[in-house]
């Protein structure tokens, strides 16, 4: 799955049944998507964002979804793509 800002600073979610890869692609200059993901997002540089947890399950609501997310977080969690004081999961960044 993959957030998505568009080149208005539209933001969405992007093939949210795949867990098996997340990440944010940006299609506005970055500090654009910084401003439109205020709330969701924290962009530290160009190569990669850390995801609010709560902000990405607000995304979808169904129960099924939401375990599966749960899942790829703790897969995610070894490999320090999870951060240990925020939870936020971190998103490789794709500008398009």
């Amino acid at each position: 799955m993959w957030i998505a800002v568009d080149q208005a600073g539209k933001i969405s979610l992007e093939d949210a049944g795949n867990f098996k890869m997340f990440k944010l692609v940006i299609a506005c200059d970055l500090d654009q998507a910084r401003v439109a993901l205020k709330d969701l997002a924290d962009i530290p540089g160009a190569e990669h964002a850390w995801v609010s947890e709560a902000g990405l399950r607000g995304f979808v609501k169904d129960e099924a979804w939401q375990e599966s997310l749960s899942a790829m977080i703790e897969k995610a969690r070894p490999h320090g793509w999870v951060h240990p004081d925020t939870g936020a999961i971190r998103a490789h960044i794709e500008t398009v």
